[in-house]
């Protein structure tokens, strides 16, 4: 509410009149059908002078008898920010299917002898599996590669002779998507992605002020590891209002640093930094939990790649395997925390289950034919990457309500539906449309880039009718909170729709 009567003074007078009297806009004449009002009343929010420069693309459609509400630019393409996740999403679950299960091998070259010593390498191969990160073992980072250590040590393993190699070769090395901004490389959210991927591809910095005013703050690297070094320049401060924490990790390097105040009665907070390398990432934290597990390692971190062919055991033997959460688990966090890594993993994933190629070009054949035989057209749409992050995607709103209504009625329908951000609750629209009828009802994918803002989804309105919706901002020079301020109140009018005659 405070964010709302802040805004009211920039946004235009049909947005400014529907929060101080519960309406989207002024009184529609009794004798208007009630679809065409409501388009009316939504064509003068999407009007609003706040957002002249901006171009909107919007459509919403009866989910059950197909009956269009409302248009506006449905056809024409924008750019979607996460949105796309509603698409990998989508395709993931109907070629995959809700129960499937992602699998990585840990393997041996060698034997076991007597007395404990794996005789040659350790090798974990790669499944594609996303949820091998703290998000999916209770906030613990390094617990399942303790449970790896005690399933080892139940084989009486108790020394590696040779090294812990990583086998990445499910997908190939491309480990980033086609025109991800270089201003993102480093952050968590622009991690690198490979067929073995550990904790998202993120480090997370926990800063703690220090003992004294004056005093460099304390840094927890949390897995700790020495794959990354972090300059730290955090100075502890004694004004309250000192706490300005900056991450910075160069492209392509393992060298961090973090600069700023926190103020000295402060909790912790975190920052997120992205490694390169995801392979040697992972193998490395790897070796150092086993070894502080009490497995002892001759050798070192390293990625199968780095061998010359044939230097290796071609066949090792699989010790054990770790499964995966099925699938409908997986696209929770996917669409309702907007996690990138996740779509960018099942994008490569569905090019090597169709074709034994896990990369980018792969997978994008299977979405486009997969959305072909939905009924949407390829000019509707231009897919390049599974998270959204590039600004090379382009979606019109029509192709994502098709999509919408497609879903609805496959069988995965609701674990989709379970999985997308719930208004007013949970995942990126927890904090909007609190207290209206929409909060607890819609549930929408947001998608946010720079100057771009959309919200795709559905409502459900009060005659208890399933609506499909995709709205999209691009090209804006305003407050993104004002965008997301009349997004949210087109959904809140949906919400209240009903059909029944207002005589």
């Amino acid at each position: 509410m405070r964010e709302r009567f802040i805004l009211l003074p920039t946004i235009g007078f049909a947005a400014a009149l529907a929060c101080s009297s519960g309406r989207t806009q002024g009184p529609v004449p009794a004798e208007a059908a009630p679809v065409p009002a409501l388009g009316a009343e939504l064509r003068e929010i999407f009007s609003d002078p706040a957002l002249d420069n901006a171009h909107w693309g919007v459509m919403v459609q009866s989910v059950e008898s197909g009956e269009l509400i409302y248009r506006e630019n449905a056809t024409k393409l924008f750019m979607p920010g996460s949105n796309v996740k509603l698409v990998t999403a989508a395709v993931a679950l109907a070629s995959l299917g809700i129960d499937h299960r992602f699998q990585t091998a840990i393997a041996a070259s060698d034997q076991i002898q007597e007395g404990g010593t794996l005789s040659g390498d350790l090798i974990v191969i790669g499944g594609g599996d996303p949820t091998l990160s703290e998000r999916f073992f209770a906030g613990d980072p390094l617990a399942v590669f303790r449970n790896w250590a005690d399933s080892l040590k139940s084989l009486g393993v108790t020394h590696i002779a040779g090294d812990v190699v990583g086998d990445d070769d499910l997908f190939d090395d491309v480990h980033l998507g086609p025109g991800w901004s270089w201003d993102d490389l480093g952050y968590y959210y622009a991690a690198e992605v490979g067929a073995l991927l550990y904790n998202e591809g993120a480090v997370r910095a926990r800063v703690s002020p220090g003992d004294s005013v004056g005093a460099l703050a304390n840094v927890r690297l949390d897995p700790p590891t020495v794959y990354l070094t972090v300059q730290n320049d955090v100075v502890t401060v004694a004004d309250s209002t000192g706490v300005s924490v900056t991450e910075e990790l160069r492209p392509f390097s393992n060298d961090g640093r973090l600069w700023g105040e926190i103020w000295i009665g402060r909790d912790s907070l975190n920052r997120f930094l992205a490694p390169h390398d995801p392979t040697l990432f992972f193998v490395t934290v790897l070796a150092e939990t086993l070894q502080s597990e009490g497995i002892s390692i001759g050798g070192r971190p390293a990625d199968a790649d780095s061998f010359a062919p044939g230097g290796r055991r071609a066949s090792p033997t699989t010790l054990f395997v770790q499964a995966s959460p099925t699938l409908a688990e997986i696209v929770k966090p996917f669409l309702k925390e907007s996690q990138n890594q996740i779509g960018e993993m099942l994008l490569r994933y569905l090019g090597a289950a169709d074709s034994d190629t896990g990369s980018i070009e792969a997978g994008r054949r299977v979405v486009e034919r997969t959305l072909t035989a939905w009924g949407i057209p390829e000019s509707y749409y231009i897919y390049v990457d599974g998270s959204g992050l590039s600004r090379y995607n382009y979606v019109s709103p029509e192709a994502l309500v098709r999509l919408l209504r497609v879903m609805a009625r496959r069988p995965e329908f609701e674990a989709y539906y379970d999985a997308l951000p719930i208004a007013g609750v949970d995942g990126t629209l927890e904090q909007r449309m609190r207290g209206s009828r929409a909060a607890g009802n819609a549930r929408a994918k947001t998608g946010y880039i720079s100057n771009a803002r959309a919200l795709s989804g559905y409502v459900t309105t009060a005659d208890g009718e399933l609506l499909a919706f995709s709205m999209i901002a691009n090209n804006f020079d305003t407050s993104i909170r004002t965008v997301e301020y009349l997004q949210d109140l087109a959904v809140e009018r949906l919400a209240s729709f009903t059909r029944a005659s207002s005589r």
